[in-house]
């Protein structure tokens, strides 16, 4: 599942910034009468889904020192940063330290200071310095949800409502909206002004003042920071948010959606992607009516009806959409996947509310989005349990949750960390029993032979596998120890081996379907802060200037360790390798941002030495194929649906191709990628 990170990723968006202003770089001195005051503390709650999971302290002293201490514990793993913080007379940062660790342990040491014009940071991500006229907002790497408050403020202060950012970049103020919330115990309301800044994620950010002008709280359906004891205005303020951002995908949607006529539409003169047999298709035609495909074949035979659109490919290749079968969806990801050929995604765990909400949406044409297949996500409880609408810890919650999810139409249960062993085959039953699949990780103090004989029909990440011969059953892998056993043991084990070889017959006799997620732990055994890993620079130069800072937060901790780390990562390539080879069901998953970290994906798996032809295949018509969904997708056939992405290039070829994505047809509506990208701050394939 996706990390938790406060730091910002942005989509810029240029604003006239007004007229210049004196850079003003020291608050002034305190009068006697506020030396006097007492320090304010600000207590705030760190909330995942409804489930509180730390704290976030603000002191601010006297003098203006604002001090800070964030506590997180989500999913086994999660921030600690302590900061102390001046602003200038205009609220930007003049100067801040901050030191800690990030939310896989990695260190946070980071300051930054400004004496007139001159900025300059440093922290073990990036360093750097610049002259800067005017008011400038340093954006930390450290974790600090008070960090966006002060921005909001400063934005609010500021000229046009926008400020430029440091070290690069451009925010901008716009107000959406206002609420009246009441405390959790009763008591006054307090009336709030919702704004939302651009420049900050590929999404607007929502966050929320009060008509004094401070900050009192950041919400979304898996992060929010509010006060102590106004954890109930978290799901109203939400509400609110949900109509705002309805409203521009809707509107995208109305400006980028393009429906053929009735008679349909001919793309005639396209190289065909037979994904079955791995091979091109020159020069033919695809005709499309309605949401099928009619027909494909040499465009000199083709019949295309009368007054259907004709759209001549000059020869460019029409690919069957790709399926992403890790998917947790978020505001950008249904964008980024059809901008990026990605037509079907399989989300794994979120919040069921929303994800049912982007369902219907992508469904009735409301928002850009890929078909979802919906698992639902069920978790056991306790300190170290990952946040989640569905728990179980009996046998009759158990059955509870898959009843639950049966009913809203899930096809499937995603089982997590810290369910009890002892329920997987309970769980298991009554999900087939209504034709529901199985998958997940494998809980703790269980092994994934175990799970599979339990009755998993999948398995969620190749690190799993691993733990298979690393993990006993006293072994904690609700913790990040999951992942560094992994990164301490792989380098050096043979998968040639009889466990192996025992491990690898029990997954062909089940046909238990594996999805690696390999891009997942490329970031975690093979990340270093300050460095984008190797194959990703083509991604990160296509985004927004606060979005390319997310890829030098590093992975883990490597201390000593980062040879072996590499070496891990690695064998799990080999893993993969293996797998297939062996016969076994592997699909192609990203558990990571939507559309673009897919291609990434497909780029390790060739790397780790599987052809092209059933790389594509794998994200293609095997993912289809796991579902039991082929004979409705998957490949560019008559009767099919009509789900595909036309590539000016030849990803056979250069597997990097795929990412020249021209034009993605979902359900028979087309969508011209360009105008997607750009829409969430992402520059267009070059």
């Amino acid at each position: 599942m996706r990390t938790f990170v406060l730091m910002g990723v942005g989509l810029s968006i240029a604003c006239d910034p007004g007229p210049a202003r004196k850079p003003e770089v020291v608050r002034p001195v305190a009068s006697a009468k506020a030396a006097e005051r007492e320090p304010r503390v600000t207590k705030r709650v760190v909330v995942s889904l409804t489930r509180p999971s730390g704290t976030s302290v603000t002191t601010v002293a006297p003098d203006g020192t604002i001090g800070v201490v964030l506590d997180v514990l989500e999913n086994g793993r999660g921030p600690h940063v302590e900061a102390t913080l001046r602003l200038a007379a205009d609220g930007t940062i003049a100067s801040l330290d901050a030191r800690g660790h990030h939310t896989m342990g990695t260190a946070v040491a980071e300051t930054f200071a400004r004496e007139g014009k001159h900025a300059r940071w440093k922290s073990l991500e990036e360093q750097g310095e610049r002259d800067v006229d005017g008011g400038a907002f340093f954006v930390p790497m450290a974790d600090l949800p008070d960090a966006m408050g002060l921005l909001a403020e400063a934005l609010l202060a500021a000229p046009g409502h926008t400020l430029p950012l440091l070290p690069s970049g451009e925010a901008h103020l716009e107000r959406m909206g206002e609420a009246s919330v009441a405390p959790d115990g009763g008591g006054a309301p307090r009336h709030l002004v919702g704004y939302s800044i651009s420049g900050m994620d590929l999404t607007p950010v929502y966050i929320w003042l009060g008509d004094d002008g401070r900050w009192f709280g950041s919400v979304s359906p898996w992060f929010s920071v509010v006060p102590d004891g106004w954890q109930k205005a978290i799901e109203p303020l939400i509400a609110l948010q949900k109509g705002w951002t309805r409203e521009l995908d809707a509107r995208l949607a109305a400006a980028t959606a393009h429906k053929p006529p009735a008679a349909g539409i001919a793309f005639t003169h396209a190289r065909v992607l037979d994904v079955e047999r791995g091979r091109w298709l020159a020069d033919h035609t695809v005709v499309v009516a309605g949401d099928r495909i009619a027909s494909v074949g040499p465009a000199a035979r083709a019949t295309i009806p009368a007054g259907a659109e004709v759209v001549d490919l000059a020869g460019k290749a029409i690919v069957p959409g790709l399926w992403d079968m890790h998917s947790h969806l978020g505001d950008a990801d249904g964008t980024l996947d059809i901008a990026s050929g990605v037509t079907t995604a399989r989300d794994v765990g979120n919040e069921p509310d929303k994800l049912d909400d982007f369902k219907k949406r992508y469904d009735e044409g409301s928002a850009v989005g890929p078909r979802v297949i919906r698992f639902g996500f069920i978790e056991g409880r306790g300190e170290k349990a990952a946040s989640s609408t569905v728990t179980a810890e009996t046998e009759d919650e158990a059955k509870a949750a898959v009843e639950l999810f049966a009913k809203r139409g899930y096809e499937g249960i995603k089982i997590y960390n810290s369910m009890k062993p002892a329920l997987v085959p309970l769980l298991a039953k009554e999900a087939h029993a209504r034709g529901m699949m199985v998958t997940g990780h494998i809980p703790v103090h269980m092994l994934a032979h175990e799970a599979v004989e339990g009755g998993y029909d999948g398995i969620e990440h190749i690190n799993m596998l691993f733990l298979n011969f690393f993990a006993d059953h006293d072994t904690d892998t609700r913790t990040t120890l999951r992942f560094s056993l992994v990164g301490d043991k792989a380098a050096a084990f043979d998968l040639a081996g009889a466990p192996v070889r025992d491990f690898f017959k029990l997954l062909k006799e089940r046909h238990t379907v594996v999805d690696p997620t390999l891009d997942a732990f490329e970031g975690l055994l093979v990340g270093e802060p300050g460095k984008v890993i190797a194959g990703l620079e083509s991604v990160t130069a296509r985004l927004p200037v606060q979005a390319q800072r997310w890829f030098l937060l590093g992975g883990l901790p490597l201390g000593d360790k980062r040879d072996l780390y590499r070496a891990s990562f690695d064998k799990m390539l080999a893993m993969v390798k293996a797998l297939h080879d062996g016969g076994i069901h592997v699909v192609v998953g990203t558990d990571g941002l939507g559309g673009l970290m897919l291609q990434h994906e497909l780029a390790l798996y060739v790397r780790a030495g599987i052809s092209t032809a059933d790389t594509l295949k794998m994200a293609t018509l095997e993912a289809a194929r796991a579902m039991k969904l082929d004979g409705k997708s998957g490949s560019i056939a008559a009767g099919k649906a009509a789900d595909l992405f036309v590539v000016d290039g030849d990803p056979l070829a250069r597997i990097d191709d795929v990412a020249k994505v021209v034009t993605t047809m979902r359900g028979g509506v087309a969508f011209p990628s360009a105008p997607l990208y750009q829409a969430v701050g992402v520059r267009p394939t070059p």
